[in-house]
């Protein structure tokens, strides 16, 4: 058990559409923590933004107000890291950073404004943190006050980020002046199913669990608990809706329930609190339709989420794990550690990476290319990455599998990457078979030009270097490239006429006669060592 000495205080605040919460835990080097203030305050800071763009000057003064008190009881408690972190409301207010220099000047706190991307990810990060999502196709929805973050996770891992205009206080805000309950129910249900065609789409995966943080989810949970527990609670025992679980069909019958009661009943239902009685419709609506679309039966309710995020992201932050001390990570280890996650094929997978960096090496001494871009050390280990995971889109399904490839490894976050590095190698990923890079897709279109070359050259390596291990037998021992009078000769060693490697690679060869302007040639040139057949005899 940590002592007394080893935990460090640390205090995170959220700054929301609908509310600001401070959270104060004290944090052991194991990366648990014991949380021991939680203070709360709705303070409505993105009310009206629907019709102005900007934070109402009441609710800016009562959050700036609010962030005071909540700084000094943090300073009381002596905490060592305290972060504020801002969302939808602040982020898309056009008075923003007015808010936030005011923020600075009279509460002393410096607020970071994170990206739907970044919310996303904590809240995952919080579910991921407890919950085995391993064997799951999962969803992740942080639902708030003015957006919704959908995160879709393969075996623990993260595929998607959706970032939807969706959110309780928007929702309720963007139709209230509709007087008809029941009008404007409709109203809302096509908004949300217009919104989910919008940045979904039709081709997603559909979970078989959906995970729900913020506080509908958690509302929702704790009127479903009143209800079906109609004898007296003992407040003495508390209870916890942390993995409550519930359906779709109750989701959608306590929308009705819900909707057909004026605000005042609604204030008065156990486990509502009357300060989100009024949005609670909206947030309603969100949920079954998500549900609907997805495909989902079941949601579980997680009653943490980006603040417990933030506190986990915080905790590796002062008490770092796993760290070499002597020197860099071993990014590589990640990289296995991403395959392990996906189920990779593995003897594959170390095949077409050994016979592409073989390839690639001979290459880049035959062209006498050592100085380009794409033959330096730091873009070889990129290589070697994405041949590595190129084939974990499997894991999904075959049809699309090397889309699927890119989207789990753009957004793994393994350690020791930069953002752009896991752009390479989720695009050389992506482009060992199919279709060649085209700038009208998107993750080749972000890519600088000098990137996009590279990108393009280690993937008409990783081609011809998946095509021979076509079988999936990991038949052939080695390949020799011979470059002769603008031909690529390559010579394949095998025991026996790896006659189907050599087919499967001259299938996938045109993009590299494209980009090296070669001509390749494949042979057979039996065992290692033996000598190859003559060039002469292709002619």
């Amino acid at each position: 058990m940590p002592t007394q000495s080893t935990v460090k205080r640390l205090a995170a605040i959220d700054v929301g559409t609908n509310s600001i919460r401070l959270i104060v835990v004290e944090a052991s080097p194991d990366g648990s923590y014991r949380l021991i203030d939680d203070e709360k305050e709705v303070t409505r800071l993105g009310q009206g933004m629907v019709r102005t763009g900007q934070l109402a000057i009441e609710a800016v003064e009562t959050s700036v107000e609010v962030l005071a008190r909540m700084k000094e009881i943090a300073d009381g408690y002596n905490v060592e890291l305290l972060r504020v972190i801002g969302t939808c409301a602040v982020r898309e207010a056009s008075n923003g950073q007015a808010f936030l220099d005011m923020v600075h000047d009279r509460a002393g706190l410096d607020i970071q404004i994170i990206t739907p991307e970044e919310e996303g990810r904590l809240a995952f990060l919080s579910v991921k943190s407890a919950y085995d999502l391993r064997s799951l196709d999962s969803m992740v929805v942080d639902l708030g006050g003015g957006s919704t973050e959908i995160v879709v996770a393969v075996n623990g891992e993260i595929h998607d980020i959706y970032k939807l205009p969706l959110g309780a206080v928007r929702l309720t805000e963007q139709f209230q002046d509709e007087p008809n309950e029941s009008t404007r129910s409709k109203l809302m249900r096509r908004c949300v199913r217009d919104q989910l065609k919008a940045h979904i789409g039709k081709d997603h995966i559909s979970p078989q669990m959906l995970f729900g943080t913020g506080g509908t989810f958690t509302t929702l949970a704790n009127m479903s608990f009143f209800r079906n527990n109609i004898s007296t609670i003992d407040q003495s025992h508390p209870y916890t809706i942390r993995g409550y679980e519930m359906k779709r069909a109750e989701v959608q019958y306590m929308h009705d329930w819900l909707s057909d009661m004026p605000l005042r009943a609604r204030m008065r239902i156990a486990g509502l609190n009357p300060d989100r009685a009024e949005i609670i419709v909206a947030g309603a609506i969100i949920i079954e339709r998500l549900m609907k679309y997805v495909r989902v039966d079941t949601l579980r309710v997680h009653d943490r989420g980006i603040r417990d995020g933030l506190l986990l992201t915080m905790i590796g932050e002062v008490f770092p794990r796993s760290v070499d001390q002597a020197g860099p990570p071993d990014r590589m280890q990640f990289v296995r550690h991403l395959a392990v996650a996906c189920k990779d094929e593995r003897k594959h997978s170390e095949q077409v990476t050994a016979l592409a960096m073989q390839i690639y090496d001979q290459l880049i001494d035959q062209l006498k290319a050592a100085e380009e871009p794409w033959a330096q050390p730091a873009v070889r280990e990129l290589f070697r990455a994405g041949a590595l995971l190129h084939d974990i889109g499997y894991s999904i399904n075959y049809t699309r599998h090397h889309k699927h490839s890119y989207h789990l490894i753009v957004h793994s976050e393994m350690p020791g990457f930069t953002h752009r590095e896991l752009e390479i190698i989720a695009n050389v990923a992506r482009y060992h078979r199919r279709s060649e890079p085209k700038l009208r897709h998107p993750g080749f279109e972000k890519l600088s030009s000098e990137d996009r070359a590279i990108v393009q050259r280690l993937a008409a390596i990783l081609r011809i270097a998946d095509g021979l291990d076509r079988a999936h037998s990991q038949f052939v021992e080695q390949v020799t490239v011979e470059l002769r009078d603008g031909t690529a000769w390559f010579f394949v060693h095998a025991a026996a006429d790896p006659v189907v490697d050599i087919w499967g690679a001259a299938r996938k060869s045109q993009m590299f006669h494209k980009v090296f302007e070669l001509d390749p040639r494949f042979e057979w040139a039996r065992k290692p060592g033996e000598p190859t057949t003559s060039p002469e005899s292709q002619s």
